[in-house]
């Protein structure tokens, strides 16, 4: 059919089909009967392809198990033929592993016969030269002779070699005997001429045999140093009067005089490599040892004999250091021998007990030395580096005396012990004397000033040393242990001299130089002060600061630290800031009692607005001559830039809040919101009612309660919030602002007191214990209160003289 045909034209058949419009017509059925011819050779197809692919499987499966059985057949074919070669290959190798065997075993034995030679020349060369003492020519054949026993072991099974072993080892003995007889008469002999010994034939020939045997040398070795130590032994028994501790020196010294004997007359018959005077002297540091075990716990019992025992311990000691020279160091380092010194351990409290007396000696000879050394410029006492010197040679002693371990930590801490009571000593017998008590007339400020300082540099180099000493203790302690609260308060103690000696220079030297400023300051006519120019006082003080001869100068220049220098501009600061502010506030601070208009103020409100104004302009003279004498005093220390930063740091704070409060004395009160608006502006919005009510007392405002009642109004309404504590002027002159708090608190009138107590909120309080004032001669206000009413369990506010005050 065409049909069929791959390159059928559809296009005639499609012609043929639908050639009229009848055909149109039967549509349904050409398009039912084209599925039906579709479906019927798709199936056709699919049973063909189905038909290719059984036929294809089936040929493959027939190709694949006629291949599977020709493999087997090859298989079976190569095992049958491995199996043939390997029998016949083991045939073939048969005969040649009988042959190894045979060779192997005849190449054994004519190396056991050779041997067997070998052994037997050996042995009877060393038994011939044995008969003469040859034992120089013994060497070679006793050398091979103790080789070849270690092969022959493997045949003592064999009677004949067991035998023969036997009469080699007899041999062995033998020689071991002869060798030891042989130095038995040398060591014995009253010369060496009787001896008749060669040494090459010893040393050369009867040290090498025994080269051969570990145990054989070690034995003679052991028997050499007993025949050598036998006469120390024997005459300094632990029960007899030689071998007291009385007579220490004398065992030492015999020990002394045996081992230069045997190096002058018996070294040479001995190789160097045994060491002998190494064991000779490990067996007598033992015995020794172990006897002074005995004796020093016999002595020591009951009545202990201080002087018996550090005679002992300090001949052991030079006996162990001339040892320890003659063996350079080797002893120890090398061998770890133990020392003898060990066996005092158990008893060395009393040696650290016997260094009292040279303490108590070197304090006497420190207490009678001339304090100021003409020859030094350094301000520290001599004998304090003598003090630690002297620790420093106990603290190596010790360590050399005791090994690490329990023992070391106990004696260490009794000695950490000592050097604690001796530095207290010190600090109590040499340096507390030099120090200048508070109450006494100064006539040579000079001679006060370097006393002065010579007690808080010498006290500052203790202390240091100290610290490094704790350290240097601790290093040697075992791990955990420590000794810092031993040394606290020894340090404490050097801590406080310092402190004492920095405010002896500050109070008794720097502040009179001071004080007549201050008297110019009360001597002031400030009721008829008219602003025009610096105060009187102001240029006092400016030339104190810039004398070169001033005290303060002199201080600053003469301590051993830096740190302390400064430290001091620091107090001077604080010491001139105070003193001004003290001045302020004793002029203008009101008098009890308080809120009695009978009670007349000194100064009125305008003069106290002058005041104000003149102290503002005296402040500013005062800040500049303070940081010209702080560039001044940095180029004297020649320190850092850092330091001086800090300094003038602390001059710009202080006087700024002298400023503010000087700028608050002039601010007037006519208009309440209007002085509460600038007091906020002046306080960066200070809320404390304390400071508030004292800057109006000191105002001159009068007590007019109606007045002050509408200045607190004011303050209530302002809508400000800030700081509540109080005003940072205030925080020098605490003890003041608590002696006005307790005087405000404490008014008779009842109408002030629910003002003060419930408008103000100022509540009754006992009187606090005021901090001494920083500037000297300043009155305290404490003095008016009662004694009944002092509160003695509330501590003091705040003190301004601490050492390490930074000020600011």
């Amino acid at each position: 059919m065409e049909i069929e045909l791959p390159d059928y034209d559809t296009e005639q058949a499609l012609k043929a089909i639908l050639g009229s419009d009848q055909s149109l017509l039967d549509i349904d059925q050409l398009i039912h009967a084209t599925k039906t011819a579709k479906v019927q050779l798709e199936d056709e197809i699919t049973a063909c392809s189905v038909s290719r692919a059984d036929g294809a499987k089936i040929d493959e499966r027939s190709d694949l198990s006629a291949s599977f059985g020709s493999l087997l057949s090859e298989v079976d074919g190569i095992t049958s033929l491995s199996r043939d070669t390997e029998a016949t290959i083991s045939k073939l190798t048969r005969d040649i592993s009988y042959l190894d065997n045979a060779k192997r075993n005849l190449t054994q034995s004519m190396t056991l016969f050779q041997n067997l030679q070998l052994l037997s020349e050996a042995y009877f060369q060393c038994r011939q030269l044995l008969d003469c003492n040859d034992f120089k020519a013994m060497r070679s054949p006793y050398s091979l002779m103790s080789g070849l026993l270690e092969f022959f072991k493997n045949y003592k099974s064999v009677e004949e070699i067991g035998i023969f072993m036997g009469k080699i080892s007899r041999l062995q003995t033998e020689t071991l005997a002869r060798i030891k007889k042989t130095y038995q008469k040398l060591l014995s002999s009253p010369s060496l001429s009787e001896a008749d010994t060669s040494e090459s034939m010893l040393k050369d020939g009867a040290c090498e045999l025994l080269e051969t045997n570990s145990g054989a040398k070690a034995e003679l070795i052991d028997w050499s140093v007993n025949k050598l130590l036998y006469e120390i032994t024997e005459i300094f028994q632990v029960n007899d009067e030689a071998g007291s501790l009385e007579n220490l020196s004398r065992r030492y010294a015999y020990f002394k005089k045996v081992l230069n004997s045997f190096n002058s007359d018996f070294s040479q018959f001995f190789p160097k490599s045994w060491d002998i005077p190494i064991k000779l002297t490990s067996r007598f540091y033992a015995t020794t040892r172990k006897d002074l075990e005995i004796l020093l716990k016999r002595e020591l019992k009951d009545q202990p004999s201080i002087d018996l025992f550090m005679g002992s311990l300090q001949t052991t000691l030079e006996f162990e250091k001339y040892m320890d020279v003659k063996f350079a160091n080797r002893l120890s380092n090398d061998y770890g021998i133990e020392k003898i010194s060990k066996s005092f351990e158990p008893y060395l409290v009393l040696w650290i007990q016997h260094q009292e007396s040279m303490m108590n000696s070197k304090i006497l000879n420190y207490m009678a030395e001339d304090k100021l050394s003409q020859s030094s410029e350094s301000l520290v006492l001599p004998s304090s580096a003598d003090l630690f010197r002297t620790y420093r040679s106990l603290l190596a002693q010790t360590l050399e005396l005791i090994e690490p371990g329990s023992g070391r930590d106990r004696m260490l801490c009794e000695l950490a012990t000592f050097f604690n009571t001796w530095l207290t000593t010190y600090s109590k017998k040499i340096l507390q004397p030099i120090l200048i008590t508070p109450d006494v007339q100064i006539e040579n400020k000079e001679e006060a000033m370097l006393y002065t300082l010579l007690v808080l540099n010498t006290a500052d180099y203790c202390s240091a040393t100290i610290r490094q000493l704790e350290e240097k203790l601790t290093e040697y302690l075992t791990e955990g242990k420590d000794l810092t609260q031993l040394f606290d308060k020894v340090q404490s103690r050097y801590s406080s001299l310092i402190s004492s000696a920095m405010d002896i220079l500050l109070t008794l030297l720097v502040s009179p130089e001071l004080a007549f400023a201050w008297r110019e300051f009360e001597n002031t006519d400030w009721k008829s002060v008219v602003v025009e120019d610096y105060s009187r006082y102001t240029i006092t003080l400016k030339n104190v600061l810039r004398d070169d001869q001033s005290i303060m100068r002199k201080v600053i220049s003469r301590f051993n630290r830096e740190m302390y220098s400064w430290n001091f501009m620091d107090k001077v600061l604080e010491l001139l800031l105070s003193g001004f502010l003290n001045c302020i506030l004793r002029l203008l601070k009101p008098k009890p009692p308080f809120a009695n208009l009978n009670n007349a103020r000194v100064l009125q409100l305008a003069q106290v607005v002058n005041i104000g104004e003149q102290l503002q302009l005296d402040a500013e003279c005062l800040r500049q001559s303070l940081n010209f004498w702080a560039d001044d005093m940095a180029d004297l220390i020649n320190g850092s830039n850092a330091s001086l930063k800090r300094i003038k740091k602390h001059i710009e704070q202080g006087f700024d809040h002298l400023v503010m409060f000087t700028k608050l004395l002039v601010v007037p009160l006519e208009v309440p919101e209007t002085y509460q608006e600038n007091y906020c502006a002046i306080t960066a919005n200070n809320t404390n009612i304390l400071s508030w009510c004292f800057i109006l007392a000191l105002k001159g405002l009068p007590w007019d309660l109606a007045e002050w009642k509408l200045l607190h109004s004011a303050f209530k309404n302002s809508s400000e919030v800030g700081e509540s504590s109080i005003l940072p002027v205030f925080e020098r002159c605490r003890s003041i602002l608590v002696q006005f708090e307790y005087d405000l608190s404490h008014v008779n009138d009842a109408t002030w007191q629910r003002f003060i107590h419930n408008d103000l909120g100022i509540k009754p309080v006992p009187i606090r214990s005021p901090m001494p004032s920083s500037a000297g001669g300043s009155m305290s206000p404490t003095q008016r209160i009662p004694s009944s009413k002092i509160n003695g369990n509330i501590k003091n506010l705040m003190s301004n003289t601490g050492f390490f005050n930074r000020g600011g």
